[in-house]
Order: structure tokens, then sequence, then C-alpha cells
């Protein structure tokens, strides 16, 4: 009889007979084979016999079913084909060595143990070896978000949920995770969440289940709470939350549901659910206890981190191809332009691309072209002699001169007066400086880095600045994201910018407040990365105790920002009004005389709305 082995995943060393014509494959306790494996479908493939050779096929996974050489919708099996399902890898053996592998091979025909396992309960046993498998990946983490993604796949996969949302405490309730409230708003538009389990976990800080019976309007047996006319009228069949609490603080809350079907979520369900958010707690609450310690011992032991290396933070895609274009254009001599907002990092990249290159040997010359009275500019660029001008009292090299055979940094190259431009790109294109009040030509070899906030090219366009000295720059260019469009780097920031502020400012290690670090990741940042670390410096020296509170941070960042939920970008007109309409219901908790106040329509013209877009 041949064997199914599982060669790598959470089951590994089990296996299992192959009994029978057809074997389905799946994460589901009826499947004569199950997995517990999060990325695995309920149902993912069956390998069935087909005039006496066996075969492998995907049943439709979400996730699909690969061999080595790529996915597969089907393909025959011999002895030592392997092939894998979610992380899972397996290999089919048609004939299975007798005797080492007897003792983990789990036979089709069910034992009376086993039926009564299954009569028992084998979905919570399911549920044991899934939240097992969960708790090893969760050790690999290496931030919050790593954690919260957990969080997502195991409520997605598992629970066949619609919606996953996880939530961060706030002074006003609760306040979407930055990462979900893009995706949610693109996929489901405007349709509100069960705001009353939101407001009810808030207060009790358990987990919860609300739940709507096929017709029916009272809870079922397992919900906690009876369903609301608002959540009735969105159309959120079902629905459940667990908030992840270290000790008495509620740090996020995991929120899933359903907008489709008739299946209300079970008890059983949410002891999974609570099960995962208390295990990936204790994960969070050992990072925690990991930072401040890092913290303090590098506070303590006085050693400076090492100069030369400069380290772009982030994990985001939009700053990973900042780095790969770093490690491409450091080596070479070509001119750089660093384009991106104020606050972005465009020193940080500029001192990057200059450790990497191969004038490192030399300091970095730096000049900040804003900063420089516009009849010193030249000066300041190529020198002057002695009496060259009024207050010329000896003779000083230019920025050009001190950075020969070095790299020069020229910011906010796009304040450079036009005259000065004009002999900027001569110095480039010949390598040539002359200084004022002097007819000396002067060799220089000189990298330029240029960096500026402004578009350069409908600067040109205006006429203040040289088409063709951008053109020279612009040999390679790179534009650094703004930190609003990387919301997932915060967290990550964050963390770096707590533990430079305890080692600058010689104090112990301080730790957010849930309701603090909820501030910082919905706040805009529209002076971007070095707004964020001047408001956790300045949070840091109005704490007088360990923990940062909400009050301690800049005033504008305290006021939460106004949110707008956007509808996805191929929502019609009808869809946009229908979701703003329960949005403005959800809000009143179903008054829909209230509502149409909101609204600022007639109460007929709500009830003829309501009746249009088929909501009782």
């Amino acid at each position: 009889m041949p064997v199914l082995r599982v060669i790598e995943g959470a089951a590994k060393g089990q296996a299992f007979e192959v009994a029978g014509e057809r074997v389905t494959i799946g994460r589901d306790p009826d499947n004569p084979i199950c997995l517990p494996d999060v990325k695995a479908s309920r149902v993912h493939c069956e390998i069935a016999q087909r005039d006496g050779q066996w075969w492998l096929r995907d049943l439709g996974s979400s996730n699909g079913t690969w061999s080595e050489q790529g996915r597969i919708e089907s393909m025959p099996l011999c002895d030592g084909s392997t092939f894998r399902v979610g992380r899972t890898w397996l290999r089919f053996e048609s004939r299975p060595a007798p005797a080492a592998a007897e003792a983990t091979v789990i036979g089709l025909e069910r034992t009376h143990t086993s039926s009564l396992l299954r009569l028992g309960g084998e979905r919570a046993t399911a549920y044991l070896a899934l939240l097992h498998h969960i708790v090893l990946q969760s050790h690999g983490a290496r931030g919050r978000d790593e954690l919260f993604t957990i969080l997502d796949d195991a409520a997605a996969e598992v629970l066949d949920s619609d919606r996953v949302a996880v939530f961060l405490p706030d002074a006003e309730g609760w306040s979407l995770w930055p990462p979900h409230e893009k995706r949610l708003r693109a996929r489901w538009g405007a349709t509100p969440f069960a705001r009353t389990l939101l407001a009810e976990v808030r207060r009790r800080a358990e987990p919860l289940l609300v739940a709507l019976p096929p017709l029916a309007t009272a809870a079922t047996p397992d919900a906690d709470l009876p369903p609301s006319a608002s959540m009735v009228q969105a159309g959120v069949v079902t629905a459940m939350a667990a908030p992840l609490r270290i000790g008495d603080e509620v740090q996020a809350l995991l929120y899933v549901d359903r907008l489709r079907g008739t299946q209300p979520f079970t008890r059983l369900d949410l002891e999974f659910l609570a099960a995962v958010a208390n295990q990936l707690a204790v994960q969070l609450a050992n990072q925690q206890r990991l930072a401040q310690l890092s913290a303090e011992v590098e506070r303590l032991s006085a050693v400076p981190r090492p100069k030369g290396e400069v380290a772009l933070l982030g994990e985001d895609p939009a700053l990973q191809a900042v780095r790969a274009f770093i490690e491409r254009a450091a080596p070479t001599e070509a001119p750089v332009l660093i384009l991106g907002e104020s606050g972005t990092g465009k020193e940080l990249v500029a001192r990057a691309l200059h450790a990497r290159s191969q004038r490192a040997d030399r300091p970095l010359q730096v000049i900040n072209c804003a900063a420089i009275a516009e009849g010193l500019v030249e000066s300041a660029l190529f020198g002057h002699v002695k009496g060259a001008f009024t207050g010329a009292d000896e003779t000083r090299p230019g920025i050009f001169e001190l950075a020969d055979r070095a790299t020069l940094f020229l910011d906010e190259i796009g304040e450079l007066p036009l005259p000065a431009q004009a002999k900027l790109l001569r110095a480039l294109e010949q390598g040539e400086v002359q200084r004022v009040g002097e007819a000396v030509v002067r060799r220089v070899d000189v990298r330029i880095l240029a960096a500026t906030n402004r578009d350069l090219a409908a600067e040109a366009r205006a006429g203040r600045f040289r088409e063709d000295l951008l053109h020279r720059l612009a040999v390679l260019a790179v534009t650094l994201p703004p930190l609003r469009e990387r919301p997932g780097d915060i967290e990550l920031l964050i963390e770096h910018f707590l533990e430079d502020a305890a080692r600058r400012l010689h104090r112990p290690p301080k730790r957010l407040h849930p309701e603090a670090r909820t501030a910082l990741l919905r706040y805009p940042w529209p002076g971007n990365v070095r707004q964020l670390r001047n408001a956790i410096e300045r949070a840091y020296i109005m704490a007088e105790g360990p923990l940062i509170e909400r009050s301690h941070l800049p005033p504008e960042v305290q006021v939460r920002p106004a949110t707008v939920a956007v509808a996805s970008p191929l929502a019609t007109l009808a869809e946009v009004e229908r979701a703003h309409i329960l949005r403005v219901l959800e809000h009143c908790g179903g008054n829909k005389k209230l509502a149409a106040e909101i609204l600022d329509i007639d109460r007929s013209t709500l009830y003829a709305k309501l009746r249009q877009y088929g909501v009782s």
C-alpha cells in the first residue's frame, strides 16, 4: 500500500497510508490526510488512481499545489515524487520501508479510538495542532508587524473569514492597524465593522463572539452578544474578536467576520482565536522586554556604534529598491540625484553611497545650498582670493577643492541661483574650478551627489533651473518614499528611535503606552522620518517615569487625524452611497431619525434609499 510521508513542515516525520482509489488532503479534519498547516486549504488536493497510475490533482486551493518544477494542476506520481501543500512538503512512496516507518503511519481505516476522538472533538484536536504550528512560527518573528501577519494568516486561512483586521487601542476606542486599513478599504469599501462588539471587547478586555443565525434575529447559543441592528444592516453574518493583553494592558485586538454565507462562528472558533492571541501576546511581551534590555546594555556599555556603515531602516519594497540602487550606484563615479520630501533621509542615502564607494577612505564634504547667502554661493563652492570682494580678508579654497579625490554632497541643490548653476555645470563637465578674483584654473576630481525636495523638471520648465545641469546631475537618480507610503516601517523606526534616545540621553530605556504607540502609527508624518525621530526624543524627555504616555507626544501627534473611508476605485456611486449610509447608521446605533439628520436628508428619503439598496 502506498504511503505519503511528510518530509518538511509542522508534521515532519508523519506518514499516511494511501488506501482506496481516491484520497483528499487538506486542513479540515474530515480529510483522510489532515495537515496542520495554516496555508493549506480545507480540501486542498487529492491523490487518485486511474488505469493503474496514481495522480495528484489540485482542487482549486487558494495557495496552490507545487512540485519542484513549479505550480501544478495535476501530475503523475511515482516512487519518490515530492510536492508541496501550503508550507508542507510530502513524498509519495509506492513501496514504503516496512519497519522503521510503521510507528508513524496513520491508516485510513480508523480504529475505534480514532472514532471516539472524532466524536469527542477532532476539530479541537486539529486546532491544537495548528496552534502549535503558529507558536513555532512566532518564535522567529522579528517585530510586531510579523506577529500581526501571523495573526492575519491564522484567522484568514484557518477560520475562513472574509475580513481580518488588527485594531490598536486609542483614546477613542480602536484604530485600524495601518497596513490593514488600505487593503480592507480597497476590497470591501466602507462596509462598517461590528462596532458594538469592538466596544464591548474594549470594556471587558476578553474574547467575545456575535452571530446572526440564518432566518432569525436573536443570537446563537454560542454568542456572547446579540446582533445589533446596524450589524444586520451592514451584512455582517458573524464576527468575533480577541484582545492581545500584556498584563492589564491591551496591546492590540484581532477581529474577524463573515459578510457572506449563513454559517456563524462557534465557541470553538473563538477559543482558537483567543489561544492564538494569547500566545502571540506572550511573544510580543518578550520582544518588548528584549528590546528594553538591549537598549540598556548598549547604554551602560558606553561603546559607540561603529562609524562608516550607514543603515537604512525599513522592510518596505520601496525602501528595498533604494537599498538595491545604492549597491549598484555606489561603486561608480557617476553623479547621483537624490529626490524626496524633506525628512525622508536624503543625506543618509548620500552617506551610504559614499561609504560604499571607492572614495570612502576620504571624508564626505557636505554643503547646504539653501543656507548660503546668494552673494557668497560662488565663493563657498569654488573659493576666493584675498581682496576679491568686501570682507575677503584671506584666501580660502572652496568646497570643490576640499573634496578633491573625494565625494561632494550638494544638499538642496534646487535652491542654487542660476549664475552659480552655470559655473557648477562647467565644474562637472570639465573638472575645473576657478576661485573668485583669480585667473588660475585648478583641476579637481570630485564625485557629485545632489539632493532636493523640489521637482527639478518643473523648475527647469519654469526657467528656474538649468535643464542641461539637470541632465548632468540625473545620470543616476533615486526617489525616496515618504513615510506615509510605507506605514509598515513606522513600527521598526519607533523601536530604533526609542533605543537611540536612551543611548544619546543617557537614560534608562522606556516603553510606549499602547495608546501612544497607536497615535504614532496613525499620524501621517508630513515631516517624515526626521519628524518621527524628534517626536520620540521629545516624548522621552517629557516622560518622567518608564512609560511614555500619549500626553507626552507633540500636540499635533496626540490629535487623531480625520480618516475618510475610501471605497474601491471600481465601486459605483450607488455602492459608495450605500456604504456611507450604513456607516452613519452604525454610528447612530441604528437610529434612522438621527442618521437622517446627520446625512442632512428627510427621513422619508432615507427610508426610500434603504429600500432601494435592499436594507431592511
